[in-house]
C-alpha cells in the first residue's frame, strides 16, 4: 500500500472513530435523561420534596408547569412549588406522606432530542398515573394519564431539569371513569402563588394536542 493511501485510510478511520464517539455520547446523554425522569417519578411517589428539587438546575430561567397549578419561574419558585405539605392542603400541612397517600406516575414512550452542542435537550413522555388522594374531603382512588414536554440542561457533566411541563389528559375517579368524570382539579395552594397563569391545561374530551418539540422523524415537517 502506498504511503498516501495508508494516510488516507488512517484519516478515514479517525473520522469514523470521531463520529462513533459522538454517537456514543448522545446515547449516554439519552440514558442519563431517562434516568432523571424515572428518578423524578420515584421521588414523587413518596413525597420526597428535597430529592425532587435536587434534580433541578439552580438557574433563574427554570420553569415548572403542572397542568392547572400555574406557571412557576426561577429556582426558588420551583423549589417552593414542591413543598407538598402546602400543595396537598387536605393533609393539614404534613411534611411526610400519610400512609394512605399514593401518587404513582410512570414515564413511558419517551422521545428525546439532544442539541448538537450537547448542552441542552428536550423530551416528551406519557405519564401513566395511579393515585389515592384527598378530593372533595374524601380519599379517592384516581387513574390518569398526561404528557410531559420537558427541557434539560447539562451542567458540569450532569443532566438536570430546566423546564418541566405536564398536561393532564385525564385524572379521574377510578369508580367513575374518564368518560363520566374526565378530571378532578388539584386543590389550590394559596400560600405559594404561581409566577403566572397556565399556558396550557386542557383535558379530555377537548381534543387538545400538547405541542410537539420535534418534527416528524420521516418527513421532517
Amino acid at each position: 500500500m502506498k504511503q498516501e493511501d495508508l494516510e488516507t485510510k488512517v484519516n478515514d478511520l479517525k473520522e469514523t472513530l470521531k463520529k462513533l464517539e459522538a454517537r456514543l455520547t448522545v446515547q449516554e446523554d439519552i440514558e442519563a435523561i431517562n434516568k432523571l425522569m424515572n428518578a423524578y417519578g420515584y421521588y414523587l411517589e413518596h413525597w420526597q420534596e428535597d430529592q425532587i428539587i435536587g434534580l433541578w438546575s439552580h438557574r433563574d430561567d427554570v420553569e415548572l408547569e403542572i397542568h392547572d397549578t400555574g406557571l412557576y419561574k426561577g429556582y426558588k419558585a420551583v423549589a417552593k412549588s414542591f413543598q407538598f405539605g402546602d400543595h396537598y392542603t387536605a393533609f393539614n400541612g404534613e411534611k411526610t406522606a400519610p400512609p394512605e397517600y399514593l401518587h404513582i406516575l410512570i414515564p413511558n414512550a419517551g422521545i428525546i432530542h439532544v442539541e448538537p452542542d450537547g448542552k441542552m435537550a428536550k423530551g416528551r413522555w406519557y405519564g401513566s398515573f395511579l393515585g389515592a388522594l384527598r378530593r372533595g374531603g374524601q380519599l379517592r382512588a384516581l387513574i390518569g394519564c398526561g404528557i410531559w414536554e420537558n427541557e434539560f440542561v447539562k451542567e458540569d457533566g450532569t443532566w438536570k431539569f430546566m423546564k418541566l411541563k405536564f398536561n393532564d389528559i385525564i385524572s379521574s375517579p377510578l369508580d367513575e371513569g374518564w368518560v363520566k368524570t374526565p378530571y378532578l382539579a388539584n386543590p389550590p395552594a394559596n400560600d405559594r402563588p404561581a409566577s403566572g397563569p397556565n399556558t396550557h391545561a386542557q383535558t379530555y374530551p377537548s381534543g387538545y394536542i400538547f405541542p410537539y418539540h420535534y418534527k416528524n422523524p420521516v418527513t421532517g415537517k
